[in-house]
């Protein structure tokens, strides 16, 4: 059983998350003009249903306001997974084929891109703290040609320390896995370990560079007897969030992830955005830029709705 409660990370009430789209736009007929490109980056592998989700969402959405990839639109799909050197050669593919615009989804994706043009649109699907990366002087006005819907808000880590206090009354100790390379990660790290000092706790860092890191950092978070994990959302924990779980309920660690999916899969407790619904707004931006919008006057957009999902049967096994 999996209770998920949608989370207002400033007046912190409850209210229900799952909202219906607006109505599309209708499409303008474009005979005798040019397909538009848009270039994709995907972090995830093309197998996990859960995390094409987010894909489908994006595509879906592009439909409802009339662009179908294949009859007015060509989607060039790179899969990069999450180091950085991937994502650089997918994004000098992408730039050579000139795209109307190029959606991005990780902060490791977004820096790759950005880093690589000036001139083409970027819309970052997900984004971490876009003044604090550098990517822009202003929330409202973006001042390079990247702009996107975070998944970041000053309350995250620190919500996440005191959830997990208030499900582990007996906590000292809290273990962190995250990923250097992604630059958001190393905001996280620092805001975490900043929440937990608040909170009295004291915190192992875990980082990980390949999955088979994963393993040995779980192991270490046993041996230096930590009460509870947070596991920071990157495209390595995601991909292996399978091998995570398992491996936390073989050690009988309570784990704090990231979303409600991981939860359906045997994760303790989710705390975090609906990417979903980032990936539909990317879409929105996307069919902006391609009726003639300039990234300037798309406002970089925080989250406003957190949803908590926390897995009873988790609860009572460990």
């Amino acid at each position: 059983m999996i209770l998920s409660l949608g989370v207002n990370p400033v007046r912190r009430r409850d209210f229900i998350t799952f909202v219906s789209s607006g109505a599309a736009w209708p499409l303008a007929a474009r005979a005798q003009t040019p397909m538009p490109l848009v270039g994709f980056l995907n972090p995830y592998p093309e197998t996990d249903p859960d995390l094409n989700d987010w894909f489908l969402a994006f595509k879906l959405r592009l439909r409802e306001h009339g662009w179908t990839d294949g009859r007015n639109l060509r989607l060039e799909i790179r899969f990069v997974g999450h180091d950085d050197e991937p994502a650089r050669q997918a994004t000098a593919e992408l730039i050579a084929l000139a795209p109307a615009a190029i959606v991005s989804t990780t902060s490791t994706t977004n820096r790759a891109v950005f880093a690589a043009t000036r001139n083409i649109p970027i819309i970052a699907a997900v984004i971490g703290d876009p003044l604090a990366l550098g990517f822009t002087k202003s929330m409202s006005h973006p001042s390079a040609n990247i702009t996107g819907f975070t998944t970041f808000n000053d309350a995250l880590a620190g919500k996440r320390v005191e959830m997990l206090r208030e499900m582990i009354p007996n906590i000292r100790k809290a273990a962190l896995l995250w990923v250097p390379v992604n630059p958001q990660q190393v905001l996280l790290a620092t805001q975490t370990a900043e929440a937990a000092k608040v909170a009295g706790l004291e915190l192992l860092s875990l980082p990980l560079k390949v999955a088979d890191d994963i393993t040995p950092a779980l192991a270490k978070a046993q041996e230096e007897q930590a009460t509870a994990v947070i596991i920071a959302a990157d495209p390595l924990t995601l991909t292996h969030h399978r091998a995570i779980i398992d491996e936390c309920m073989m050690r009988k660690l309570p784990a704090m992830h990231t979303f409600v999916f991981e939860v359906r899969h045997g994760a303790l407790m989710g705390y975090g955005v609906d990417v979903s619904e980032n990936y539909r707004r990317a879409a929105d931006y996307v069919d902006r830029i391609l009726r003639g919008a300039k990234i300037a006057d798309l406002p970089f957009q925080e989250p406003t709705n957190m949803t908590l999902a926390i897995n009873l049967r988790t609860a009572r096994a460990i």
